[in-house]
């Protein structure tokens, strides 16, 4: 009895030994994802400490413009959704905002009208360019003309009267 007692401490031992060497490598690799989570969790929490304004005295002048593009973008977004969400009625723009629409608007309408009196010019230009060439074309063709004109001796297979017949 005791030798079997021993025999099964043994393969107890062996087995629950493997067994514990995969836990505790399981155990590691959780440690170590942790330790990345907690790192990644706290670039958040300073990025966001930097655009909520706080330890600002760190970063450099690069940084503060990226900062203050994000801030940006993110207030127009905030914006348009909160005027796509409210009624019709209730779309009362503060004087501020409505000047900065308007400021985005007249530079998009400006741009599109400098596109168009680009397009309008080189229509006109290329309207002159087609005159020219038919006034050219037209003369150069009247003349060949008039000179064929001089030319009276000419031979065709014509015949003025009734067909004759072939036999």
């Amino acid at each position: 009895m005791k030798k079997m007692m021993e025999q099964c401490e043994i393969y107890r031992s062996g087995y629950f030994h493997a067994e514990r060497l995969q836990e505790e490598d399981d155990v590691q690799d959780l440690k170590n994802e942790v330790t990345v989570m907690v790192n990644s969790i706290e670039l958040l929490q300073l990025h966001c400490r930097k655009l909520m304004g706080q330890d600002l005295g760190s970063c450099s002048v690069d940084e503060l413009n990226e900062i203050t593009i994000q801030i940006e973008k993110s207030l127009t977004l905030i914006r348009s959704r909160k005027i796509s969400n409210q009624p019709s009625s209730f779309r009362v723009l503060p004087k501020f905002w409505q000047a900065k629409v308007h400021e985005e608007e007249v530079g998009k309408l400006k741009a599109e009208i400098a596109g168009t009196r680009k397009l309008v010019n080189q229509r006109t230009t290329l309207h002159e360019m087609s005159r020219s060439l038919e006034s050219e074309n037209n003369a150069s063709s009247s003349s060949s003309a008039f000179e064929n004109m001089n030319i009276s001796d000419v031979e065709t297979d014509l015949c003025i009267g009734l067909p004759r017949s072939q036999v």
